[in-house]
């Protein structure tokens, strides 16, 4: 999707125009927002709805010098992105005729750092071909101050802009927003974006740019940090909005296909090795959440467990790493004794917690003069420590003891054999 923010072209018609969903009123159009990059010396473009693989070059390539993306990825079974947050399906060409989620337009926090966020629903962004068809909500931060905006696109075609003569569709924070592409052929979709809160709806067939038909090889919804081109060939995926949480419900493909962990994959927005945006687990009806930021988590409190699979369950199960050190090198053994990061600390997921886990040390009973074998063997079992016999116990429970090893006193892991020598006097 492409908006030119220092410059727009003149309002042009749409081929389909529905009225205002409820009350009449004026018709909304969907107006394209991009100009030839020659006539906007210094204009910025924004970018979104490109594969999750993001942009590698940008060129004018159709006779008016309307910018299309070139790109060179390709969605495999990936789970992370440079610049998408969300779900998609796996990769099926003709397998999807539509898509349709509803959000609550979130209320983005706007600081002096410039940045861009769109919530969208779509057909084929998360495969390696050259369209993409979808409409949905725009939030960027220019110099501190927020603007919104509502679009649909049939990439590589510009973005279009929503507008009501002159005047572009409002959209707030807070806004119920239902976002829905449906392919009606190859060629042409229509695109129904409704606001639910203002009252308006625009139900739009558009074409594909000329040369272009869709693949219907993926369906998506999709929290993207937009792509920002300052030239035709310097483009960079922009900081994501702080936009808090979009809450994303009945997300579907096909009509009727709720989104579900067994039909979709998730899709992580990862930005200079961080999660950038948490992506929650699909609920019912294809309900799910996006919040902005990398999430955090408590670490769990293992201390005193005796069990290493059992404790690095618990810290994995939480969304952490496990590293376990000290005694267990030796074997599953000793108990936890410390964590690091503590426990009860809030760190980001994926931080690794060192576990260190001690073999306690126990004194070896003196049992040095004993004449009975069950005695003395029961003396050193009942301190922890394991008991061999050897010498003249061999023959019979007979003779006394007159040495140990390791020695009487020693400090020995608990669980260590203790090896006691019997004798007979002659």
């Amino acid at each position: 999707m492409f908006k030119m923010t220092l410059w727009r072209p003149a309002m042009i018609a749409a081929a389909a125009v529905t009225a205002l969903a409820a009350g009449g009123g004026a018709a909304y159009a969907a107006t394209p927002s991009a100009a030839p990059a020659s006539t906007a010396p210094g204009g910025v473009i924004r970018a979104t709805g490109v594969h999750p693989g993001a942009v590698k070059s940008i060129k004018s390539s159709s006779p008016d010098g309307a910018l299309t993306l070139k790109t060179t990825d390709a969605y495999a079974a990936d789970q992370t992105s440079p610049n998408w947050s969300g779900y998609v399906t796996p990769e099926k060409a003709g397998a999807y005729q539509g898509t349709s989620t509803t959000f609550t337009v979130p209320d983005p926090i706007c600081t002096n750092t410039d940045t861009a966020a769109s919530f969208w629903a779509g057909l084929d962004g998360a495969v390696g071909d050259s369209t993409v068809e979808q409409d949905g909500v725009e939030a960027d931060c220019t110099d501190g101050s927020l603007s919104m905006y509502a679009w649909l696109e049939t990439y590589p075609a510009p973005e279009e802009e929503i507008f009501t003569g002159a005047v572009p569709a409002p959209v707030e924070p807070g806004d119920v927003v239902t976002s829905t592409v449906a392919e009606d052929t190859t060629s042409e979709y229509t695109f129904d974006i409704r606001d639910e809160t203002q009252g308006w709806e625009l139900d739009s067939e558009s074409s594909m740019p000329t040369g272009y038909t869709g693949k219907d090889a993926s369906s998506e919804v999709i929290t993207e940090a937009t792509t920002e081109c300052t030239s035709a060939s310097s483009c960079v995926i922009m900081p994501i909005t702080n936009f808090g949480q979009v809450a994303y419900t009945s997300a579907s493909y096909n009509n009727a296909t709720a989104y579900t962990s067994s039909n979709t994959t998730p899709i992580e927005l990862v930005q200079n090795g961080m999660e950038a945006d948490g992506v929650g687990a699909l609920g019912s009806g294809g309900a799910f959440t996006v919040t902005y930021g990398t999430p955090t988590v408590v670490v769990p409190n293992v201390i005193g467990r005796t069990d290493l699979a059992t404790a690095e369950s618990v810290i994995t199960g939480a969304g952490l790493k496990a590293k376990a050190t000290g005694d267990s090198a030796t074997g599953n053994k000793g108990k936890v004794t410390a964590e690091s990061p503590a426990a009860g600390t809030s760190v980001p997921a994926g931080t690794t917690v060192t576990l260190t886990y001690t073999d306690p040390k126990v004194s070896v009973p003196n049992v040095i003069g004993r004449t009975d074998l069950a005695t003395a063997e029961s003396v050193i079992t009942g301190a922890g420590l394991k008991a061999k016999a050897t010498g003249d116990s061999g023959a019979g429970n007979k003779g006394k003891v007159t040495a140990e090893s390791p020695s009487a006193g020693a400090k020995v892991a608990k669980g260590s054999t203790v090896t006691i020598t019997y004798t007979v006097t002659k």
